[in-house]
């Protein structure tokens, strides 16, 4: 059974909406038919005023008292969730919160499912379902640059840029069934070229959009980024040189890193984890156990890497990090020492040079090297880079059909797959059980 099948919508619900730790205020969040009615009790009022504080004590359902507390109320269909929604500012910690909640809910609310605030909110078309996705990002956001993503996420800038698609696509689809309701009619005067013309428009928007999705990966969870190379090569050095303190041991023996260490700094808005990994041998046979393990940790951290830099000094052979792909950035260390290769980004630990380089390459690779400003447009789940990458590969397959002179019907499912991902994407054609795993990731009072 889905969960909205246990959710009346009808109900009044309830839940702390702040942290419950220990902290100056706490709040209680109550939206629903009996949201007003229900607060104003707890005051003991019979009502309360639209968007007016209204100062008061808390009272338990014996009319012991608990709280001196601020209310408001916000009438349907004003509110974040689009009904009538009250709530009561106390004194922050988990003992009072606790009990102003129970006043509430003895007199006639129930417990907020996780996410059910937002849900309502969708519901009532406050929000679409890129909105919802931003709302854990805002609340997440490590870095400065992620919270402009998910605040402008928020505001419905990808949202809008998605419905705009997705007009256009409807049009391309209502063009194609024209044909199949009036066969004996040509194109319509938009014509072939028009709907080639706008499909080609819509595969390429969705392909950018769905590129865009490694960047919002970077930005919501944070990059990691992988040191590897031969023992002694400097890689515990130029992490140290990152951060710009010493976290690493670094000692003149080579093999003092044996184990994976990480480290977290914040480039460029972005936040990274520095990995160091064990440094690899020419001849492994005489390793003992402890080192073998950590080496074998350092591979594993570095296959599920965002980025890799293989560091290198020409003492133990070449490594040109050709298994990581694009995700590899070559590096030519202790560049104060010796001349560096071609391709290689040559860096030095002790005197600095080649370090801002690294951290923006790294961010190129990880497709963020784009203007700081170009927020608006950027995907932040998976969800949402399947169904862009789904339409992008309808679209190009509406064209193929077009350009082949196929049947207007065949062309027309293609179309109608482009249509069905970017309303998806919005909400608009999702079922329950979906709805059920987005939300569920919500806190009880979001």
């Amino acid at each position: 059974m889905a969960v909205a099948d246990t959710l009346a919508a009808d109900d009044t619900i309830a839940a702390i909406a702040s942290a419950t730790g220990a902290g100056g205020v706490g709040v209680i969040r109550v939206s629903g038919p009996r949201a007003i009615e229900v607060v104003a009790a707890t005051l003991g009022r019979q009502t309360l005023p639209e968007r007016e504080v209204v100062v008061g004590r808390a009272r338990d359902a014996g009319g012991a008292r608990i709280d001196q507390v601020i209310a408001f109320a916000m009438r349907a269909p004003r509110s974040f969730t689009g009904e009538d929604v009250a709530e009561l500012h106390g004194h922050g910690g988990a003992a009072n919160l606790a009990a102003l909640l129970d006043a509430v809910l003895s007199r006639g609310a129930r417990l907020a499912a996780p996410g059910e605030f937002t849900r309502r909110a969708f519901t009532s078309g406050k929000l679409d379902l890129t909105q919802v996705e931003a709302l854990p990002l805002v609340i997440e956001a490590g870095s400065e640059r992620a919270l402009r993503v998910a605040q402008a996420q928020l505001d419905g800038a990808l949202g809008a840029h998605l419905a705009e698609l997705h007009g256009r696509a409807l049009a391309v689809l209502a063009e194609l069934e024209a044909t199949i309701d009036f066969p004996e009619e040509e194109l319509g005067p938009s014509g072939p070229a028009w709907i080639a013309a706008e499909l080609t428009a819509l595969a390429t928007a969705c392909e950018q959009l769905a590129r865009s999705f490694r960047a919002g990966r970077a930005l919501g969870g944070g990059l990691v980024v992988a040191l590897v190379g031969p023992v002694n090569a400097g890689k515990s050095s130029l992490v140290n040189a990152l951060l710009g303190q010493e976290r690493v041991l670094v000692a003149a023996t080579p093999g003092t890193t044996r184990d994976v260490v990480e480290a977290r700094a914040i480039w460029d808005g972005v936040p990274v984890t520095l990995v160091d990994t064990a440094g690899e041998r020419a001849d492994p046979a005489g390793l003992d156990d402890v080192e073998r393990r950590g080496i074998a940790l350092g591979r594993e951290r570095a296959t599920a890497a965002d980025v890799v830099v293989v560091v290198n000094d020409d003492e133990a052979g070449w490594d040109d990090g050709a298994r990581f792909g694009d995700r590899a950035v070559v590096v030519h260390s202790k560049a104060d020492l010796r001349s560096t290769r071609v391709g290689a980004l040559p860096t030095s630990a002790t005197t600095g040079v080649g370090l801002d380089q690294l951290r923006a390459e790294v961010l190129r690779r990880a497709g963020l090297a784009d203007a700081e400003g170009a927020v608006d447009q950027v995907l932040v789940t998976a969800r949402q880079h399947e169904l862009v990458g789904r339409a992008a590969a309808a679209a190009l397959a509406a064209l193929a059909g077009l350009a082949a002179a196929r049947p207007a019907e065949l062309v027309a499912i293609d179309a109608r797959d482009v249509v069905t991902a970017l309303a998806a994407l919005l909400g608009r054609e999702v079922d329950e059980a979906l709805l059920d795993t987005i939300f569920a990731r919500f806190c009880l009072g979001k």
